[in-house]
């Protein structure tokens, strides 16, 4: 398997600290039978739901830099923010405790019953305020009035905003191309198409940044799951900018190269049909667990464009919620 090194290919021999969390690199593997299925050449699968860190999934990479930027900034508590089902709030609470910090939630609406994702937050000591507000937006405008709170309370919080999406967060993913290009070579592949969900953008920018480092050999598709494609491409492309300036690398983003698909479906955090059947067709050709979310949604992205060079699916996790959608079957 391909580790990442400072100073290899298009990586800069300095990089910002660092708190290992994950299990890397994560398994690339073949995926035949669902290439067949859906009339594709080749088919990867980029294993990131085995990065092995608290039901992480692709959260485990971003933190590992936001969690080692607390630490250097002198913080003593995590505070980030959500929807109740938030998986990279559960991911943050336990990487608090990782690093012996608090950890603070401010999640979106009124008080619910915890899921899965909000129960392992709690577990993991976080506490908890509501915006009251059921618009997941709610949390961008409490978060800093949250840290003020908390600062006149003689905490002092590193605030990381909803999914991590900063340039900083983005490092993982930039890193993270790296690793794949590796996996791929390996296989005697250089171009291909990348298939990714896209939340609140940072792996996407990540990924992005770090293809631009690499001279660009990959065609990247972001499945979009939580807002427009208009906006997420914008805002993919600022945070890929500012990562790689962050990083000192003299590679530029455009959009070339980088397409925002719309996979929202009736909406954020609701199972869509398309979505329904490509978990299906994953499971009964794979044996692949796929969220309802994010991955279902994303992985019908690559039954909706079928290529002929090879295609790479990042599979981000989102295991909790696969655990939440099957609660909600059995009840």
């Amino acid at each position: 398997m391909t580790a990442v090194h400072p100073g290899q290919a298009g990586i800069p021999r300095t990089l910002p600290p660092r708190i290992p969390l994950a299990v890397l690199p994560t398994p690339l593997l073949p995926a035949p039978r669902l290439a067949s299925a859906l009339g594709l050449g080749e088919l990867f699968i980029k294993r990131d739901d085995l990065t092995g860190f608290a039901f992480a999934g692709n959260k485990a990479r971003p933190l590992e830099f936001l969690a080692a930027g607390a630490v250097s900034e002198g913080a003593d508590t995590l505070l980030t923010g959500g929807a109740p089902t938030s998986n990279f709030c559960a991911a943050t609470a336990a990487v608090a405790q990782r690093g012996g910090l608090a950890c603070h939630l401010v999640i979106a609406g009124d008080p619910v019953p915890p899921g899965p994702a909000l129960s392992l937050a709690m577990a993991c000591g976080a506490s908890v305020r509501w915006t009251h507000d059921a618009d997941r937006a709610s949390v961008d405008s409490a978060l800093p009035r949250a840290a003020g709170e908390l600062t006149a309370a003689g905490q002092r919080p590193y605030l990381i905003p909803r999914g991590g999406a900063t340039a900083l967060g983005a490092v993982g993913y930039f890193l993270a191309a790296a690793e794949l290009a590796g996996q791929l070579a390996e296989r005697g592949i250089a171009a291909a198409r990348v298939v990714v969900a896209v939340g609140s953008g940072g792996t996407l920018a990540g990924l992005a940044a770090g293809n631009a480092a690499l001279g660009a050999p990959w065609t990247l598709a972001g499945a979009s799951a939580s807002r427009p494609p208009v906006e997420m491409s914008r805002r993919v492309l600022g945070l890929a900018t500012e990562c790689l300036a962050l990083l000192g690398s003299p590679a530029a983003v455009t959009g070339a190269g980088i397409e925002v698909a719309d996979v929202r479906g009736p909406g954020h955090g609701l199972p869509s049909a398309e979505g329904a059947a490509a978990a299906a067709q994953a499971v009964r050709t794979e044996g692949l667990m796929t969220d309802p979310v994010y991955t279902a949604k994303a992985l019908s992205l690559v039954a909706r464009h079928p290529v002929a060079e090879p295609v790479v699916f990042w599979h981000t996790g989102g295991m909790l919620d696969v655990v939440a959608a099957a609660q909600d079957v059995a009840r």
